[in-house]
């Protein structure tokens, strides 16, 4: 009797993450990837060090290697966009343990009169205050003073259907008038071909304005595209990773 109720859970959750999140990620995961990057849109009040603690990294510096257009971290402005790094992993929501997707469950501390919402104002896009009630356990309404919850950011790690030519990529949530061709324009990802495989990375999303999570193939900091690489067990990683 419960399994008729799958699909409808499925679509809550996708729901939840916003459009497009659930089936770039891979709905219905075996296994995760070492690396992958979120797109993170710089408030005004906001530092590259308190960015990097928000994903738990001590150091900001470690961050340079992602952002090679960045050549002073010390000088981010408001309005900028930066990759941060996290692993790829196959995870599911506390209420449906077989309902698979691909994501960064990243530990947030709790502090006193935090919510949902105001954890998610802190990701700037990278997940919606829905999708972090779907993917914890904590009512709305009862969040602990103390302890942590988990921030939920949707993420890829490439389609041997699609492609094995890429195997690292980064999670974008679009901003006010951006579209899918803008941002592969501005990576430098926008030939027919490269649109075209763009459309299958993202389905839904063509023509889609200034809101939801598109998937873009990222460059290591080499700069190069890390093809796929197989584990050995039906999965592929990003190779290099």
């Amino acid at each position: 009797m419960e399994a008729p109720l799958l699909p409808l859970l499925l679509l809550f959750l996708a729901a939840a993450a916003g459009p497009n999140a659930a089936t770039a990620a891979r709905d219905g995961c075996t296994s995760g990837c070492d690396h992958a990057l979120g797109s993170y849109y710089v408030a005004s009040n906001q530092n590259v060090t308190y960015i990097a603690s928000l994903f738990g990294f001590s150091d900001y510096r470690v961050l340079g290697k992602y952002n090679p257009g960045i050549p002073n971290l010390d000088f981010v402005a408001a309005g900028d966009r930066l990759n941060v790094p996290f692993p790829c992993q196959c995870i599911a929501p506390p209420s449906a343990p077989a309902s698979t997707f691909l994501a960064a469950p990243i530990r947030y501390d709790v502090h006193t009169g935090d919510t949902y919402i105001s954890i998610a104002d802190q990701f700037n896009n990278l997940t919606t205050p829905a999708w972090l009630q779907a993917t914890n356990t904590y009512p709305a309404n009862n969040i602990p003073d103390v302890g942590s919850v988990n921030v939920t950011v949707n993420c890829s790690c490439g389609d041997p259907g699609i492609s094995t030519a890429y195997g690292l990529f980064l999670t974008y949530p679009l901003r006010d008038r951006e579209t899918l061709a803008s941002v592969a324009a501005n990576h430098s990802f926008s030939s027919p071909e490269q649109m075209d495989l763009l459309r299958k990375y993202n389905p839904g999303m063509d023509g889609v304005t200034g809101s939801g999570i598109v998937y873009i193939p990222a460059k290591d900091p080499n700069g190069s595209y890390l093809p796929l690489k197989s584990q050995g067990t039906g999965s592929l990683c990003p190779s290099g990773s």
